[in-house]
């Protein structure tokens, strides 16, 4: 039909001119009704914003009744005013659309209701537990008339809005015509030539913004939309890249001040029984005995590799290093993962691993270990007094894998967000105690090993994790 050469700047030219022609055509038929509208639909403003304003009314009572928050009141108040306010202003074009409607009996249930829920507000302290169940239950009905009231009006306000669209179909009956026609043919030329394009890359582009990175995959011949796509695509790829190494160094580094406050914590046992026993030997240094001081000596030095261990540990865990797979011993591992949490423990919450000693698997050791340390720390939390951690391991069947199991006897998830806890940003725990990448980053590390991790929970039974991780090189 059109022929400029592929590009959009032509193909949007040719359209420009068809749409200027469609609107001085439809601008001229549809002025004077719109003028004619203009006026009518002003009022219909107005019963909606007085609906709007009793839903909102009792949104904030119900919210009130629930958590007793002045605010949820003050809110109340707030639009019980305003309902009250455009009902007084606006008596005699409310009883012109609605005739059936007693005005002057919505208002005294308005204001009946805003004094019954002052009263409530102001001497809630004062009244008794079946006083109050009482007035707020009246309460709730004069709200429920309100709204029942309110929708009848709401109701005749549609009727009187759909007459108009009656009216107006006789004006525009002509612009539709024309519209409709033109519009399928130019809409069909876009479609077909530049808007489905645009469109396979709007869907690409918001699933990238979900965190679904996919390469970018646009069928177009225009110059403009090929370029935008190499382009789109490249850029993908190092936000993806980018993204990735972020969240996992973010949620790496608030992991690490977590474990420094509580290996400190752990440090300062050593540290105590060194100093004690260097108290010791000065005070007795001139007895001289020999095998009391080696003794002694002997202490020292394994409460030294005791907290070597525990820095080495703390520092081999925020060491920034490439991933790389080696041996490892999951009895090992597992001990390291848990050294570092020992200090976070609340006293009432034990871990218990039952490892084998032959229990090998082939891993990067920094990169599981905060795999495992994201797993067990979410149990811990989710032990709300005291409970326990267990975890074990066994090899599958056929030797290739080990099945590694974290339990725990928390509150458990519910069904509708268990299917959501591996989704970045989402959590179970209160705002501000997660940011919600760690099972995440957690999923991601398990897919970089080739392997994979499940989790059974439910409410009040606790949540079990299953993960396999290969035992040797794949």
């Amino acid at each position: 039909m059109f022929r400029g050469g592929t590009s959009i700047q032509n193909k949007v030219r040719y359209g420009y001119y068809l749409c200027i022609a469609v609107i001085i055509c439809t601008a001229i038929l549809n002025y004077l009704n719109l003028r004619a509208m203009d006026k009518k639909l002003s009022f219909s403003f107005i019963i909606s914003d007085f609906f709007e304003a009793t839903l909102e009314m009792r949104r904030f009572e119900k919210n009130y009744f629930l958590y007793k928050e002045k605010h949820d009141y003050e809110e109340n108040l707030h639009y019980t005013d305003k309902a009250e306010a455009l009902i007084h202003n606006n008596r005699k074009a409310i009883t012109m659309l609605s005739p059936e409607t007693d005005v002057g009996a919505i208002e005294e249930l308005i204001h009946r209701y805003k004094k019954l829920l002052t009263e409530y507000h102001e001497q809630r302290g004062t009244f008794s537990s079946i006083a109050a169940d009482a007035l707020e239950a009246k309460i709730r009905q004069i709200g429920k008339k309100i709204v029942e009231a309110t929708e009848g009006i709401s109701i005749a306000e549609r009727s009187y809005i759909q007459s108009m669209i009656t009216h107006s179909k006789r004006w525009i009956f002509i612009s539709v015509v024309l519209v409709i026609a033109l519009g399928l043919l130019i809409g069909r030329y876009f479609s077909r030539m530049v808007v489905r394009p645009l469109k396979d890359m709007e869907d690409s582009m918001q699933r990238m913004a979900e965190g679904k990175f996919e390469k970018l995959a646009v069928s177009s011949s225009d110059a403009e939309i090929v370029s935008l796509s190499s382009a789109c695509s490249r850029m993908i790829r190092e936000i993806e890249f980018r993204q990735k190494r972020f969240m996992m160094q973010s949620e790496k580094l608030i992991t690490l001040g977590t474990m420094v406050s509580g290996v400190a914590h752990e440090l300062n046992n050593p540290l105590s029984n060194i100093y004690s026993s260097c108290q010791i030997l000065q005070e007795e240094i001139h007895e001289c005995d020999c095998t009391y001081t080696h003794e002694m000596l002997t202490q020292i030095a394994s409460e030294i590799e005791r907290a070597k261990n525990m820095v080495h540990s703390l520092l081999e865990f925020s060491r920034k290093t490439d991933f790389k797979q080696k041996p490892f011993s999951l009895k090992y591992l597992i001990a390291d993962t848990i050294r570092l949490l020992h200090g976070e423990l609340p006293t009432k919450v034990e871990i218990l691993a039952d490892i084998p000693e032959d229990a090998w698997v082939f891993v990067d050791k920094q990169k599981i270990e905060q795999a495992f340390l994201n797993i067990i720390k979410n149990a811990v939390d989710a032990i709300p007094e005291e409970g326990a951690v267990r975890i074990r391991a066994e090899k599958s069947a056929d030797g290739g894998t080990m099945l590694i199991r974290i339990a725990d006897n928390g509150i458990g998830i519910e069904p509708e967000k268990l299917e959501h806890i591996f989704d970045p940003f989402f959590t179970t725990k209160e705002e501000g105690k997660g940011s919600g990448l760690g099972l995440f980053i957690t999923w991601e590390i398990i897919e970089e090993h080739r392997g994979t991790i499940t989790v059974d929970s439910a409410p009040g039974k606790g949540t079990v994790f299953d993960i396999t991780l290969p035992v040797q090189e794949v």
